[in-house]
């Protein structure tokens, strides 16, 4: 699969999960605190691939120049750690590459499955609170499937260690060369 196709690809993936997290908010809108200028899950050391890291930097091309440089020297700045906040959020808490962010941005809020770890669901600390009419099915079987559609869209292309966002978005920056050295 060519990059352009494995692009492709991953934008038809995230409309698959943002389908069903939408169908999660409608149902549960109540129990959903997110909202703009809400940053709290922006607040944490996310990992992602470089297939959706690829996704973040086309974002991050298509930015104003102005914006391109502060998010630039965020992420250099950027260490990982504990309620850092992310170098694409804004002084004023949004999301500044929010129709490229990755999937975990995506999804985060609603309680969430993981495979490796299938006994565990976990929501933030503001969501679902007093909830107590949570529909299982709609909330976990739609994950399953982007489990499944994640592998099926990986397959053929070389399995990477996930990297922060920051070391993703900090590709796009152009090295210079010295006597056909890269310097940076």
């Amino acid at each position: 699969m060519t990059m352009t196709e494995l692009q492709t690809r991953y934008r038809r993936h995230l409309a698959i999960v943002d389908r069903d997290v939408a169908m999660v908010v409608a149902r549960y809108r109540q129990h959903i605190q997110c909202r703009s200028g809400c940053s709290d899950c922006c607040h944490q050391t996310f990992r992602i691939s470089s297939i959706e890291g690829a996704y973040l930097r086309e974002g991050l091309e298509n930015a104003p120049k102005d914006v391109q440089q502060d998010i630039l020297e965020r992420a250099r700045n950027y260490v990982p750690s504990a309620h850092k906040a992310c170098p694409v959020l804004s002084d004023e808490g949004s999301c500044r590459l929010y129709e490229h962010r990755p999937r975990i941005c995506r999804k985060y809020g609603i309680p969430l499955w993981h495979p490796d770890r299938p006994h565990e669901v976990t929501t933030c600390k503001l969501n679902f609170r007093n909830a107590q009419d949570v529909d299982a099915e709609l909330i976990l079987e739609p994950q399953a499937e982007w489990a499944r559609d994640w592998i099926l869209l990986q397959e053929g292309h070389k399995p990477d260690a996930k990297t922060t966002i920051a070391e993703q978005l900090l590709l796009a920056e152009p090295r210079s060369s010295v006597n056909g050295f890269d310097v940076t």
